[in-house]
């Protein structure tokens, strides 16, 4: 971080970051229309006080950073048990396999909605989806 100097009229340094090193491209799976029922089934949930739901178009699998994706298949995956966790309500994705082949060190899962530390909760809810496109979020 370089810290700037005023103009010497009593101003405060101000901080500007450095520039560091590229970010890699964060990858996502959208499947926010096969998530419909399933959202829709959350609303209450996903509408309770600090939380600030996902709009349905945007919901996507979340995979992680890479510098580029391979080409692959589509497959099938469940999203699910949906949960509560320390940044709002969330759902992971199985199997890991085929999301590790596309991006290594895939932890895919879902944000429902976004707030900080919810009640800890857990729905038995799932939905089966078809992953067929990775794109840079």
């Amino acid at each position: 971080m370089t810290l700037e100097a005023g103009s010497g009229g009593g101003e405060a340094a101000t901080a500007r970051p450095e520039a560091g090193p590229p970010r890699r491209p964060r990858w996502v799976a959208p499947v926010g229309a096969q998530l419909a029922f399933l959202a829709d089934w959350l609303e209450p949930i996903l509408s309770r006080p600090g939380l600030t739901p996902v709009p349905v178009d945007e919901l996507c699998i979340e995979l992680g950073e890479a510098d580029a994706v391979p080409a692959f298949e589509p497959f099938d995956a469940l999203v699910g048990p949906v949960r509560a966790d320390a940044h709002g309500i969330v759902a992971d994705v199985i199997p890991l396999e085929p999301f590790e082949a596309i991006v290594p060190g895939a932890r895919p899962h879902v944000v429902f909605a976004r707030g900080a530390e919810p009640e800890p909760l857990e729905f038995v809810a799932s939905e089966a989806v078809l992953v067929d496109t990775v794109v840079p979020a």
